[in-house]
């Protein structure tokens, strides 16, 4: 397993840990409160979170795998990560669309906020998806 896919695991989990367990906490907290909780707390977690976790993996994997951390990506890779640049991108733009939609029906800017911050999240599950395709399929 090349690497890049390695590192396009370990992002997916951590991603999906740390966005699905805020996801849930957030629906949670509206679902016993019937408010939605500050967006600011749930941005701070979210950051926080991820980026300790990514820090942290990154430098484990790498010194797993040192000869292969050091390597440039090679034009397969190059291309398999514009891929999965080009569908999450278009993802992330349908997701916003869809967040400012809401927001007209519902006129709740923590809600916009929240829901933009789900949409990143997403985007960013779903290249890492599109990555790791990429890799098994060999393009």
């Amino acid at each position: 397993m090349a690497f890049r896919e390695k590192s396009a695991w370990l992002m997916l989990i951590i991603t999906l840990l740390v966005g699905g367990g805020l996801t849930f906490e957030v629906v949670q907290g509206f679902n016993s409160t019937s408010q939605w909780p500050p967006a600011v707390s749930v941005f701070t977690r979210l950051t926080v979170g991820l980026i300790v976790l990514s820090i942290v993996g990154q430098i484990a994997l790498a010194l797993v795998d040192r000869k292969s951390a050091n390597r440039s990506a090679d034009e397969r890779e190059k291309t398999i990560q514009q891929r999965a640049d080009a569908y999450s991108g278009i993802l992330l733009g349908v997701l916003i669309v869809s967040s400012l939609m809401t927001y007209l029906v519902h006129q709740h800017g923590d809600l916009l906020f929240l829901m933009a911050l789900l949409s990143l999240v997403v985007a960013q599950a779903a290249e890492y998806v599109v990555e790791i395709i990429g890799y098994r399929r060999g393009y």
